[in-house]
């Protein structure tokens, strides 16, 4: 039987960042709608029969466009969640931003992690001190039981925080062929740090 478990990790207070998203988007309204009216504008006639380019309009078409644009690419990450899937061993990590952009993040076989547990622990703080570690923070609520992955990828060490429920940890650590011996660290027992053996 394939063990299989889904899990979406979303915003535990959800209406401060609706809020800003919809004021963002009232400025992303604003900001186009002044820079349509600046691009109008841009190109005059002049008395002669000449044309002129007034280049405040310009500026400003320019201006406020970019920064609609850039409200506008942001403005769904005040939307984002992250979607975990893990399957026989293998643990899958999306982003999704506003429930229309999904990007894939990670792949990660358990076999491959050298360390793993509860974040704050004395396993994570030495691990934050690996030289050459790059730390990847996939999860959205900073005061829920983060769990830490340390693995190695092409040479590089990585480290990725996410945020699963204890049912998924208690599938991850059910069987012994998914985690090696030692590698997951607990809150109070130094003797499951380390290396897989």
């Amino acid at each position: 039987m394939d063990d299989f478990m889904e899990q979406v990790a979303r915003r535990k207070s959800q209406g401060f960042y609706s809020f800003l998203y919809y004021f963002s988007w009232i400025w992303v309204v604003l900001f186009g709608f002044i820079a349509l009216i600046s691009v109008s504008s841009i190109i005059m006639a002049t008395e002669s029969g000449g044309i002129r380019i007034n280049w405040y309009a310009l500026i400003q078409a320019v201006v406020l466009g970019g920064l609609a644009f850039l409200i506008w690419r942001r403005a769904d990450y005040l939307r984002v969640e992250y979607d975990y899937t893990f399957t026989n061993g293998n643990l899958d990590v999306s982003r999704v931003l506003n429930n229309k952009r999904r990007k894939y993040l990670t792949a990660l076989q358990m076999k491959d992690v050298i360390r793993c547990g509860p974040v704050g622990t004395q396993a994570f703080k030495k691990t934050l001190n690996e030289p050459g570690l790059k730390k990847h923070n996939f999860f959205v609520n900073r005061d829920a039981n983060l769990t830490f992955f340390y693995f190695q990828k092409n040479g590089v060490k990585h480290m990725i925080v996410v945020e699963l429920h204890p049912e998924m940890i208690d599938m991850i650590r059910s069987k012994s062929s998914y985690l090696g011996h030692g590698v997951w660290a607990d809150e109070n027992s130094e003797r499951l740090y380390g290396s897989v053996s």
